[in-house]
């Protein structure tokens, strides 16, 4: 009878093992608004690869990469794919909010105009963010995923 709870236990000590290791990898995740992940999201230039759920691609007449720099002054800088971003955000824990956002006046193909608006109606009902490796995901109030970004330089 001893021997068959032994067994029992051991048989069941690969499934405790994994579940303590999940466990252990959640509560070492970095939180958005961690000073990990505060440090990441500033003074790195973030290159956007989806934007309202669509892939976010270098098309013709494109001279810029779609990006952003979020500088501890509070100011942003970055490119719409045709014209250049600045303005000025606020970041507090795991929220963020972009504001004052203006950008340069060249026109560009219809296709370059109408990712660069879309990309900046994201920006604006930005509510939130968090930084998982060199992944910059941005979300709206509602907690959906407005965009997302990946650390090609900085720091």
């Amino acid at each position: 009878m001893m021997r068959a709870r032994y067994g029992l236990f051991f048989c069941r000590l690969p499934l405790l093992a994994g579940v303590m290791a999940m466990l252990l990898l959640v509560g070492c995740a970095r939180q958005a608004g961690s000073p990990e992940s505060v440090a990441k999201l500033m003074n790195t230039v973030w290159r956007a690869v989806e934007v309202d759920g669509q892939r976010v691609e270098f098309l013709p007449g494109q001279k810029l990469d779609v990006s952003l720099v979020m500088h501890r002054t509070g100011a942003v800088r970055g490119a719409t794919g045709c014209n250049n971003l600045s303005g000025s955000f606020s970041q507090k824990s795991d929220r963020l909010s972009f504001s004052s956002l203006t950008t340069t006046r060249m026109a560009g193909p219809k296709k370059l105009m109408v990712r660069e608006r879309l990309f900046l109606q994201a920006l604006r009902r930005t509510a939130g963010w968090s930084v998982s490796g060199r992944t910059l995901t941005l979300y709206d109030d509602m907690g959906s995923r407005v965009a997302r970004f990946i650390a090609v330089g900085g720091r």
